[in-house]
């Protein structure tokens, strides 16, 4: 009985079934968000956009991610190691927060905007930083 009105609440929640609903946690999502105020109409255009975003490379993360707001579920595509050597030569090996000179190994790529914001995962939108400058920064 649970599990149909789990189902059902699915089904009214995101009413267009899309093969990538095949596996998720149903169950504890309801459980977790079955008293939030969620608008389907909303939540269909948001899925319809994430779906057709590169940079998520875990699709059927998109229905987690848009219930609890946690960009993990949805593996979004890091830089490419040439990209990151790209930007590494461009900058000459400096942090572009502390302006401090590091090798490539002690350095991260970081998206100017952030990709939540709407920043893709490109050259144009991506800097490096060093270890500590990028944990800061993913503080805030």
């Amino acid at each position: 009985m649970l599990e149909q009105h789990q189902r059902k609440s699915r089904t009214t929640t995101f009413p267009q079934y899309r093969k990538e609903m095949k596996g998720v946690g149903w169950g504890y999502l309801y459980n977790a968000h079955k008293d939030d105020d969620l608008d389907p109409a909303t939540l269909e255009a948001e899925t319809a956009r994430l779906m057709a975003d590169d940079d998520v490379t875990k699709k059927k993360g998109i229905y987690e991610y848009l219930l609890t707001k946690n960009e993990k579920h949805l593996n979004i595509r890091a830089f490419t190691d040439a990209q990151k050597r790209t930007l590494y030569e461009r900058q000459k090996g400096i942090c572009c927060s502390c302006k401090n000179h590091f090798e490539i190994a002690n350095m991260e790529a970081d998206h100017i905007t952030p990709w939540s914001q709407g920043g893709k995962t490109e050259i144009a939108n991506g800097q490096m930083l060093c270890r500590d400058c990028n944990r800061q920064k993913s503080d805030k």
